[in-house]
């Protein structure tokens, strides 16, 4: 857990200086929370607790393999 919390003061220092504010930093916190195995993807069952993931879980798997990449995650439109 404390290799997340250093990652997500990283990267919320990077996403503000780049500009990008804490919507990145947000997602990719909530993309971990969601792997529950940490395996750097996400099933269709690990985003069942996402209504919004799941409902759009097709959409967000753009390469068909089943799960959802954190670059697939990220690419996802704003809610």
């Amino acid at each position: 857990m404390y290799r997340y919390t250093v990652l997500a003061v990283i990267l919320s220092s990077t996403a503000a200086m780049a500009g990008d504010g804490v919507t990145k930093t947000a997602a990719i916190i909530s993309f971990e929370s969601l792997d529950k195995n940490r395996d750097e993807q996400i099933s269709r069952t690990e985003a069942g607790v996402d209504k919004r993931l799941s409902n759009t879980f097709a959409t967000a798997d753009t390469n068909g393999d089943g799960y959802v990449s954190k670059a697939e995650y990220l690419a996802r439109p704003a809610e």
